[in-house]
């Protein structure tokens, strides 16, 4: 019957003899790792590229050659077609004939009292008989020019039309207001004395110490029951006068 020591192991057993057996085997002999491919010649071997890397990047840059070079093709193809757009369209612009849409230019018109100027009484008879024959309507608004005289006049229904008569004859119509206006004060034909226009013109242009041709307009109106005229002159002066052809003042 075996006996044993205080700590269980039998007298007389080697309890280190595998650890020895173990020591004493050779020990294994690491697996031979493959020796690096030999690197071509002329080129480093920290230049060559890993295995599987060389292949996809040389045809990564030949398609980008070709994109390239169909880009090119393309623009050049696009320029060369609006190159010939554009010469076609010169061509076609030279064989249109452009109308000249340069109004006429008007006639001379009449200054002052020269000939043909509706301030002289003959044409400023004619010119407020014409449109008094037409039959619109009475006198609102009266203003005589050289070569035009614009009138508002006041219809039956009470309505404002204006009207131009110009020194060569032609009458116009322009536009026509509501009805309303039938309370306005309006100025008799038979109270506009054709010879006024000429001789306040006269007047008004020697006190001014200016030619007559000075003259820009002047206009009739009724005050207290009475016609007064004013000239206005270019540059601003303004006469008023009576219906007798008196200047009674100055305004500037």
């Amino acid at each position: 019957m075996p006996k044993y020591d205080p700590f269980g192991r039998e007298i007389g057993e080697d309890t280190l003899g595998q650890w020895r057996q173990d020591s004493t085997a050779p020990p294994s002999q690491p697996r031979p790792e493959p020796a690096p491919a030999p690197a071509p010649p002329g080129r480093t071997p920290a230049q060559t590229p890993p295995a599987g890397l060389g292949a996809p990047r040389r045809r990564r840059r030949r398609r980008g050659v070709a994109r390239l070079l169909i880009l090119l093709a393309f623009g050049w193809a696009a320029f060369t077609l609006i190159g010939n757009l554009a010469d076609e369209a010169e061509d076609a612009a030279r064989t249109i004939t452009i109308p000249n849409l340069t109004p006429p230019a008007p006639a001379d018109r009449p200054t002052g009292l020269a000939a043909g100027s509706l301030l002289r009484p003959a044409a400023f008879e004619r010119a407020l008989a014409d449109i008094r024959r037409r039959d619109i309507g009475r006198i609102q608004n009266l203003r005589v020019a050289p070569d035009r005289i614009n009138a508002s006049l006041l219809t039956p229904k009470g309505t404002l039309v204006s009207v131009q008569r110009s020194s060569g004859g032609e009458f116009q119509r322009f536009s026509e207001s509501g009805a309303g206006f039938g309370h306005l004060e309006t100025l008799p034909y038979s109270r506009i004395d054709p010879r006024f226009p000429q001789r306040l013109t006269r007047a008004a242009a020697e006190r001014l110490g200016k030619p007559v041709s000075a003259i820009d307009y002047l206009v009739p109106s009724l005050t207290q029951g009475e016609v007064v005229w004013g000239a206005y002159f270019k540059g601003g002066a303004i006469f008023i006068a009576d219906a007798r052809g008196r200047i009674i003042r100055r305004i500037s």
